[in-house]
Order: structure tokens, then sequence, then C-alpha cells
């Protein structure tokens, strides 16, 4: 059965939200006013992201040794990706983050994974955050996720994982969803089924039993 499988990067493939852990290291006062300002709803995700990121000055490469050594893939990846490949599921990681430090982090963890993200262009002013260009969300108000994996998965059936904020509006778009942390409390909240996972054998393992094969 044809279908795509959207996975968030940041709390989900990674272990840790890796713009959050990367700012709270490099710039922490920032970090602080700018998380409070978003959870109060005072700025959007995107506002936040380039005020998270703006004083730091490490260079690109030091960060990415960072998460490198800080940050680890959650378990079952290998698994997954072996399933999805025999099972002709498309995974694409859809992300809030930044696909120059995710693509060198995943390669030294031994995967080279499809991404879909910002960027961050390191310069001598600091890093500057070149937004992938979402279109504003008819439902959400906001350039989020929703329309992006939509146009991705090419009329074919959707399955997504995720665990925050920035996953909300694609999550709910999904035929499949599977969620932790504050996506899994949204969604039982709102109403809406999902599978809870800690891991990406739960990923493969429910994928399985929605498309009625071994896993």
């Amino acid at each position: 059965m044809s279908m795509l499988l959207a996975v968030d990067f940041d709390g989900t493939l990674a272990t840790r939200d890796t713009v959050d852990w990367v700012s709270a290291h490099y710039a922490p006062e920032v970090f602080a006013v700018a998380d409070a300002a978003f959870a109060q709803g005072e700025i959007t995700l995107d506002e936040c992201l380039v005020q998270q990121v703006a004083p730091i000055r490490a260079s690109e490469q030091e960060i990415v040794d960072f998460m490198v050594e800080t940050v680890e893939v959650r378990p079952g990846v290998p698994e997954l990706i072996h399933f999805c490949e025999a099972q002709a599921i498309e995974l694409v990681i859809v992300s809030s983050g930044f696909d120059n430090l995710m693509h060198p982090f995943l390669l030294a963890h031994g995967y080279d994974l499809p991404i879909r993200a910002h960027t961050l262009e390191f310069g001598p002013e600091g890093p500057v955050v070149r937004l992938r260009g979402r279109s504003p969300c008819a439902v959400c108000g906001v350039a989020c996720k929703r329309a992006e994996v939509r146009e991705l998965a090419t009329g074919r059936r959707i399955a997504y994982v995720g665990d925050g904020p920035s996953d909300l509006c694609a999550a709910e778009d999904a035929d499949l969803r599977f969620a932790r942390a504050s996506l899994a409390e949204h969604l039982e909240r709102e109403g809406y089924d999902y599978v809870p996972f800690e891991n990406f054998h739960d990923v493969r393992v429910g994928l399985a039993t929605a498309i009625g094969v071994a896993p």
C-alpha cells in the first residue's frame, strides 16, 4: 500500500529538541526569553527560531559536533527504514529545524535520509534563518507543515510521527498518527486517534498493523 511516512526530527527522530538544546547551550538567556514568549503565544514558532539562534556565535561545525556528542537517535530507525523500503513507504523527515545541521548529524549516526526543513546560514554577523517558505495554513493560520506534507504525499495516505507544537496541524491532517509528549496530549484532548510511541520499533509495528503485514 503506497504511503508517505512524514517524521518530525526534534524530539522525535532525535532524542532532544536540537534547536532548543543548541540555543540553551550557546545563548541561554535569549533562549529562555524566546521560549517563554512562544509558550505564551506572543510570538510564532518561526519568530522563536530566529530569536533563539540570533546571538549564537559558534561555528556550524562546532554546533554539529555538539549535537553529535550530546544527542542520540531514537532506537529502531534501521529497522523502520528496512520496513519502509520493503513496503514501498516513502520516509521523509519534515522539520521546523535546520537541514544543514540535521544532515551531518544523521550521517554521523549512519543515516542518509531526505529532509524538508529550514536552513541556518552562517556568516560574519552570526547565523541567519532561511525559512522554507511554507504557505500560511488555512486551518491554523501560520506557515505550518500541513500543506507541505499533503503536497509530498501526492494523493497517498499519510502517516505522521511527531512529538510537539510544530506537529499539531500536520498530525491532525494525517490518516495515521504516531505521537508522544505534548502532541499525544493534544490529540487526546481533541479526540484524534493516534498510536503512542517511545521508539521507532513502536512506529514500525504500528505501520505493519495498519497495512496488515508482518513487522
